[in-house]
């Protein structure tokens, strides 16, 4: 005999409690059953899958609608645990309004000329207030500093926790506690942000001027440093020079404190540095364009855990190598690059405000508008859902102690 379980959130008195039901059983036609939703014609009910536990979260009317398609279409219990699951967020979203307020994305990075984390930071920003309950008037604000930190803080520990404050976050930042320990200067566990989604995944690569010492990542491997921008520790930039000085034996010399890429890029104009180990391609296939048609800019290598179609004949880093130790090393580092340019909500965020914020930035990225701004300025756009950030953090947080310490004294040398 079917059953079906409602947990969670049945009525304010049995908020967490559960109700098991079975059909034919007399406790299924009686008082209880009503106090649920007030189904009393139960004959016309013929279930299609005997013995199969269903189990269902959002209440009464969620409880109700979710048995009513269990029993009449046999659904799979998973399909009807996520379905009853987006009715209950569908009902709590609307209880929230942004009316009359004011929504700030900020973007941790300096504006570039091109397209970059503060492209797609500004871009999200003007589409996404059509979405919000209330129809907010959103703007973006920059805040750089310390490569991505310095916004990551204020959004965990200073931000107003109402919804009103989302951050385009480096990718690299959520790790940083994982990689460097007691020497982060992170104020926040990486999964607790509300993660909301990102608009594109990611290849970044190694770079150099056609001034650099070595034009080949063999040569890179010889005794002469290669001096390599940085926005700071943490970084892409700091963290991937790093990597491939500890697992493929480069010699590349991290010069920290400039701003941002921008920074570097003109840093690499100016012969102060020589290179860029962290540069993202899709940036880089527009902002730098003039530069690698040249020859003044080259790639040595992919870094990420893919390649990506327009660059086949450039060197993928997993490629390289061929110790599995050091390929688990390269994928504990290179993992962010799924998440592209992720978006997050502060912590501690109210359910049905995440809620709303997610199903905003998901229609936002599925608008006519935004698509056709992001082709007219070359963006690369490739959803990754909020939940699927979330997901990914969670599973490098439980890699091997093994790989996540060799991983931290890779990044410890300076």
């Amino acid at each position: 005999m079917p059953v079906i379980k409602a947990t969670a959130c049945l009525s304010p008195s049995r908020r967490g409690g559960n109700a098991e039901l079975h059909l034919g059983d007399p406790a299924f036609r009686n008082s209880s059953i009503r106090r649920l939703g007030g189904l009393r014609n139960f004959s016309d009910i013929q279930p299609h899958a005997p013995g199969v536990p269903f189990a269902v979260a959002g209440g009464a009317r969620a409880w109700l609608e979710c048995a009513r398609a269990v029993l009449s279409s046999g659904v799979a219990a998973a399909m009807l645990l996520a379905g009853a699951g987006a009715a209950a967020a569908q009902t709590q979203t609307e209880a929230v309004t942004f009316k009359d307020k004011r929504v700030v994305v900020y973007i941790g990075v300096t504006p570039i000329t091109g397209v970059g984390y503060d492209t797609y930071g500004r871009v999200m920003a003007a589409h996404i207030g059509k979405y919000l309950p209330g129809r907010p008037t959103v703007i973006a604000q920059n805040m750089p500093g310390a490569g991505g930190i310095v916004v990551a803080n204020y959004l965990a520990n200073v931000a107003a926790k109402d919804g009103t404050a989302i951050a385009a976050i480096n990718r690299g930042v959520p790790f940083d506690r994982l990689l460097n320990g007691a020497a982060s200067t992170a104020q926040f566990d990486g999964t607790s942000f509300g993660w909301l989604g990102s608009m594109n995944n990611e290849v970044s690569g190694f770079y150099v001027t056609e001034r650099s010492p070595a034009q080949t990542l063999q040569q890179a491997m010889e005794p002469r440093e290669i001096p390599v921008g940085s926005a700071g520790a943490g970084n892409d930039q700091s963290t991937f020079a790093h990597v491939l000085n500890g697992v493929l034996g480069t010699r590349l010399k991290v010069i920290d404190g400039y701003r941002g890429v921008g920074e570097i890029l003109l840093a690499m104009e100016r012969g102060e540095v020589a290179g860029i180990a962290g540069y993202s391609w899709s940036a880089a296939r527009v902002s730098s364009a003039d530069a690698l048609k040249s020859g003044r800019l080259k790639i040595l290598a992919q870094l990420a855990l893919t390649k990506d179609p327009e660059l086949p004949h450039v060197p993928l880093i997993t490629e390289i190598v061929r110790n599995e130790e050091d390929r688990k090393v390269l994928e504990l580092f290179f993992a962010r690059q799924s998440m592209g340019r992720p978006f997050a909500a502060p912590p501690g965020l109210a359910p049905a405000v995440l809620a709303a914020l997610r199903e905003a930035f998901d229609k936002a990225m599925h608008d006519g508008e935004l698509i056709a701004e992001a082709k007219r300025i070359g963006m690369e756009l490739s959803y990754v859902g909020g939940r699927e950030i979330q997901t990914l953090l969670e599973r490098i947080e439980r890699f091997p102690a093994p790989v996540i310490e060799r991983a931290r004294r890779i990044v410890a040398v300076k």
